[in-house]
């Protein structure tokens, strides 16, 4: 492969920016000094400095000019940034001149003009260094951590709005609610408005179909020929692989997400209710949103230390559901609803990982994943559990009584499965059962009232 010598210095520039800026304000510095104790040693320090300073800031505006040549850039950015920086270097040199040079050796050129010029450049700097934050973070990139009590002291137009959901999922607008805040999060700092790898945005519909450089960016209904599909799913380590520059990758969900979305048509204004989806997708969809139709807001919810997000990372990367419960509450909600037809011993191997976050468990659903006993007994480790769904799994009497271990659980679904009557002793001692979900199993109507006598007030649903 030939070397491109151009873009492989330009590609220093972020390194080579630095060295000028630290050594101009190492020059202001020695400057400040100067002003109260003269000395001819400061004086030639000044003026090495400001001399290296201006040469490395050339070399900077160089080769950032080389990176540039690139593309990717939004152009009035770019036009100031570069011509505020190529200024800088400039007056640095002019500054070094005028103290240099024997005949402009007078007090007002070589001390009060020197040190205004001196001032404009570090100005410069401050001002060419935001835009440059610009186009390689994104717009707000400096001020998105600002401690609160600066915050009313800048303005922040364009920072995005949170959208509110819609009370019931069938309402949600797929695209605007599912994929762009997918693009956003993890896509906008390098395909923006103002910052275009590849020529591609996506921060809008039309710049989203307009493409890229390859021009299929997304292709509706070929997965296949989209290019963003084939550029998130190639290996981490590989040149081609999205989100670069180290930025955090799509999750196994968002990539599914993603996927399905292209597959059906890439449809832009289509609501939930109006696709028709089945019903893993739809349950998969208002998951990812954060739905619960049982919601209890008069649950108060125990407290729990930080989860360890190495774990939660793996998981999430193992192709397990994890959400938080509530942005205020460490508190986890975990689905298998990817990882229903895995083998039986990467299931086994994800509930060991899943005890370690025993504290933070608080919703589990294994529906239809034909667990095994020895699966059930991992789960009964899991006793901060509130909330367990467990349906259409094939259990037995046997393969239930590990579940007696679960004292917190106020929720259970173990319907549309085999057990019977003999399961009615392991439900009796659950101490915090509240609701259980019987439908298609082969307990009697008679088990049912005597679970009922023994726990008064347990919603039984069949």
């Amino acid at each position: 492969m030939q070397t491109d010598w151009s873009l492989f210095f330009g590609s220093f520039h972020p390194l080579i920016v630095h060295i000028p800026i630290g050594i101009i304000l190492f020059a202001a510095l020695l400057y400040v000094i100067a002003a109260y104790r003269s000395s001819r040693i400061l004086d030639i320090a000044i003026n090495i400095a400001l001399f290296v300073g201006a040469i490395s800031a050339a070399f900077a505006a160089l080769s950032g000019y080389f990176l540039s040549a690139n593309g990717g850039y939004a152009p009035d950015t770019l036009f100031w940034h570069k011509w505020i920086g190529i200024a800088a270097a400039i007056l640095t040199f002019c500054v070094w001149l005028i103290r240099k040079n024997k005949k402009y050796d007078v007090v007002l050129l070589k001390g009060r003009i020197s040190a205004w010029l001196l001032s404009l450049c570090i100005l410069f700097i401050t001002v060419g260094g935001h835009l440059g934050g610009t186009m390689t973070h994104g717009e707000g990139y400096m001020t998105a951590h600002m401690p609160s009590f600066l915050r009313s002291f800048f303005s922040e137009p364009n920072k995005v709005q949170l959208k509110k959901l819609p009370q019931q999922p069938d309402s949600v607008v797929i695209f605007a609610d599912i994929i762009q805040p997918i693009f956003t999060s993890k896509c906008i700092n390098c395909h923006n408005s103002d910052k275009q790898k590849g020529e591609l945005n996506l921060s809008s519909v039309e710049a989203i179909m307009k493409g890229g450089k390859s021009g299929n960016t997304i292709v509706p209904g070929d997965v296949e020929k989209s290019e963003l599909m084939h550029r998130i799913t190639l290996d981490p380590g590989s040149s081609k692989f999205m989100p670069a520059e180290k930025q955090p990758p799509l999750t196994a969900v968002e990539t599914g997400l993603l996927k399905w979305w292209i597959a059906s048509g890439a449809d832009f204004t289509k609501k939930i209710g109006e696709a028709n989806l089945d019903e893993k997708t739809k349950y998969l969809l208002s998951f990812y949103l954060g739905y619960d139709e049982e919601n209890n807001t008069e649950i108060i919810l125990p407290e729990a230390p930080p989860a360890d997000s190495i774990i939660v990372q793996e998981l999430k990367g193992m192709k397990l559901v994890v959400r938080s419960l509530t942005a205020q509450s460490n508190l986890l909600d975990v689905s298998f609803v990817m990882v229903q037809k895995a083998s039986l011993e990467q299931k086994k191997m994800l509930l060991q990982k899943l005890l370690k976050l025993k504290d933070q468990l608080y919703y589990l659903d294994l529906s239809n994943c034909s667990l095994t006993n020895d699966n059930l007994a991992l789960v009964a480790g899991l006793t901060n559990l509130n909330k367990l769904a467990v349906q259409k799994n094939n259990l037995t009497d046997d393969a239930v009584a590990p579940l007696k271990a679960l004292q917190q659980l106020v929720n259970l679904n173990i319907g549309q499965n085999p057990i019977t009557d003999k399961s009615i002793s392991i439900f009796d001692q659950m101490d915090g059962l509240q609701k259980i979900n019987l439908w298609q199993t082969s307990i009697t109507d008679e088990g049912v009232k005597k679970l009922q006598a023994a726990k008064i007030g347990l919603v039984v649903e069949r």
